[in-house]
């Protein structure tokens, strides 16, 4: 084959963007992650008995809520993570507000609880199963993110692993805070944000070391 039927073989059947491989692998990868995930809290956790009446309130419902945010608005900064030259756009400004609710659920609670109560609620009674848990959770959803991400071309590698950590870990929290019966956000404003923290740092450290080109 000569160079001009060789370039003509090319322009006709062109390689897949390095968006469209990721985006095709994501959801299996990442649902792969999410039912071992699924699987391990339904063994060693399961949901708190009374589950709906406790969602029922704000304050705790936002334990739930939060993390899924975080999960929805990362997910997608990821993926682009893995596309040069793509803008973050508008989640990378929503994220911002997240933090900014767990602040004002902590100034909330400050302000509604005796504060003899608040070093009681702030360590509450499962920082030993809080911090392993969401960090173990969110291994396999972050094992099936970074696999995916592998398929695309992320610039800063490290940054896109730091972001499926988030995504992992909002997912991972949500699912655990279906068990965790600690209902003050002086304890899960505080303690789901370190196990995040963990999660994320994780996500930072494969994506450097998986991820590179």
């Amino acid at each position: 084959m000569n160079t001009d039927d060789l370039i003509a073989n090319l322009v006709q059947d062109p390689a897949p963007a390095p968006s469209a491989r990721v985006e095709a692998r994501l959801l299996p990868y990442l649902g792969a992650g999410l039912i071992v995930t699924a699987l391990g809290f339904a063994l060693a956790l399961g949901p708190r008995p009374d589950l709906a009446a406790a969602l029922a309130q704000p304050m705790v419902a936002a334990k739930t809520v939060l993390p899924l945010l975080l999960a929805a608005l990362t997910l997608p900064l990821a993926l682009r993570a893995a596309r040069p030259g793509a803008a973050p756009g508008w989640p990378a400004r929503a994220l911002w507000a997240l933090p900014l609710a767990v602040l004002a659920l902590l100034v909330l609670a400050l302000a509604t609880t005796a504060p003899g109560d608040w070093l009681r609620l702030f360590i509450g009674h499962s920082i030993p199963v809080c911090l392993p848990a969401i960090t173990l959770l969110s291994l396999p959803p972050l094992a099936g993110l970074i696999a995916a991400l592998k398929r695309g071309a992320p610039v800063r590698p490290g940054l896109a692993g730091a972001l499926a950590g988030l995504a992992a870990a909002g997912l991972a929290t949500a699912l655990y805070s279906t068990f965790c019966i600690e209902d003050s956000p002086l304890f899960y404003g505080i303690w789901y944000s370190a196990g995040i923290g963990i999660a994320t740092g994780l996500g930072a450290l494969a994506g450097r070391r998986w991820l590179r080109w």
